[in-house]
């Protein structure tokens, strides 16, 4: 597979067409093109191509076919994204990967640069000395996140033929028309196109690199044994004998009992409930953060440092939040109380709260694409709060059960008027 990025320094120079017209000529010459549209939040190969596989050799992974309505997905969710476009790629085993990138430098290049290598950069310009300059500017970018990888330059809409100079070779000049019609271009630039596809085809084959990060717990070891132990008879001990995946066993010898991993928290839970004449706090929480309520919390997260959640059971607390609403979060590990079971911390515009994993579900990007298809409203800092007649349905049936006080309509008002 050859991978190619499809990069502009600004907007409305025509990458997207560059890059559907790309796959038009590769698809005709019987290739397997599989074109992902990284401009995420403000997607346009929808209208280019509609559907997932709208032609014989070309397949498209885009949030505008996703999505029925304006999206705008940040941090975790765009990993999600990326992770599903690399998922899908490994089905259809391309032998084209063209990427369609947002315009400018942004998290999203940098979140997808350190999932794949690519073997090309396609820099897509106007004939003017600003279109130039945003090339030059911006290459010293690629060059450090993808090495010395080749990269070349589509002029789009000259009104010439004048060979202008760029740091990089020109590889295709495509004419302007008086009515820019896409598929049409295609034919009347058919060439110039076929320069492009000849250049990228000599390019290295794609790697796909797998995304990691150092955050979470350790889950390499299971507990074989528990027991109290208070030699000196002042100062309690709880001794927990441990064996490694390798092998190896060690004892730990703790002062109180804590959340220590999700693989060993169902035997740490047990001796906790079994245990009530040791003193050991028992309540609702416990009841209900058992050891999978526990594990769907901290690996919604998949070593990433960010997740989206659906709140559950709202909080009595400073910042009030709405029963069903979806939000960012953080994990939290080393919390103070509850035996140091994770929580999360759920971002607002008005600060942050902490929440237990029996107030929370994982969300993903198919049940967050739902949620929003289904009338979910997003706020200004990101987070989306259901419709307002599910809400009252909520509370009609469940009421304070799940969070939601006499008070929830002034509440919602209050939100989505910032």
């Amino acid at each position: 597979m050859k991978a190619v990025i499809i990069y502009s320094g600004k907007g409305g120079v025509g990458k997207t067409t560059t890059t559907a017209n790309i796959a038009r000529v590769l698809a005709n010459q019987g290739k397997k093109v599989y074109i992902i549209d990284a401009d995420i939040n403000t997607p346009s190969m929808n209208v280019e191509f509609e559907g997932e596989h709208p032609l014989e050799n070309i397949w498209v992974h885009s949030s505008g076919n996703m999505f029925e309505k304006f999206i705008y997905l940040e941090k975790s969710m765009i990993r999600q994204y990326l992770e599903m476009a690399k998922r899908k790629l490994r089905i259809i085993n391309p032998d084209f990967v063209l990427i369609d990138t947002p315009p400018s430098v942004t998290n999203v290049h940098i979140e997808l640069l350190s999932r794949v290598k690519v073997s090309y950069v396609l820099f897509v310009t106007q004939p003017t000395k600003l279109s130039g300059q945003d090339v030059i500017r911006t290459m010293e970018f690629f060059n450090e996140r993808c090495g010395r990888v080749n990269c070349g330059i589509v002029e789009n809409m000259c009104y010439d033929k004048e060979a202008r100079e760029y740091p990089i070779k020109l590889i295709a000049q495509i004419p302007m028309q008086d009515e820019m019609n896409t598929e049409n271009l295609a034919i009347v630039a058919k060439k110039e196109y076929e320069k492009v596809v000849k250049e990228i085809s000599g390019s290295e084959d794609l790697i796909i690199e797998e995304y990691r990060t150092e955050d979470g717990y350790d889950e390499s070891f299971d507990i074989t044994h528990i027991e109290y132990d208070a030699p000196y008879q002042r100062k309690k001990c709880y001794r927990v004998d441990i064996k490694h995946d390798d092998g190896t066993e060690r004892t730990l010898m703790l002062p109180v009992l804590k959340f220590l991993s999700v693989r060993t928290w169902g035997e740490i839970r047990a001796f906790i409930y079994d245990s009530y004449e040791l003193g050991h706090h028992w309540d609702e929480r416990m009841s209900r953060c058992d050891a999978e309520r526990v594990r769907k919390t901290v690996e919604n997260f998949k070593n990433d440092e960010n997740a989206y959640f659906m709140v559950i059971n709202s909080p009595n607390t400073e910042v009030h939040l709405i029963t069903g609403e979806i939000g960012i979060c953080s994990l939290l590990t080393g919390q103070k109380g509850h035996y140091e079971i994770p929580r999360v911390s759920y971002q607002t515009s008005r600060g942050s709260v902490v929440l237990f994993p029996d107030e929370i579900i994982p969300i993903d990007m198919d049940m967050l694409q739902q949620q929003i298809n289904d009338g979910y409203i997003m706020l200004g800092d990101g987070r989306y709060l259901p419709p307002k007649e599910t809400v009252e349905m909520c509370y009609n049936a469940y009421g304070a059960r799940v969070g939601l006080g006499d008070d929830w309509e002034n509440i919602y008002n209050d939100w989505i008027r910032i």
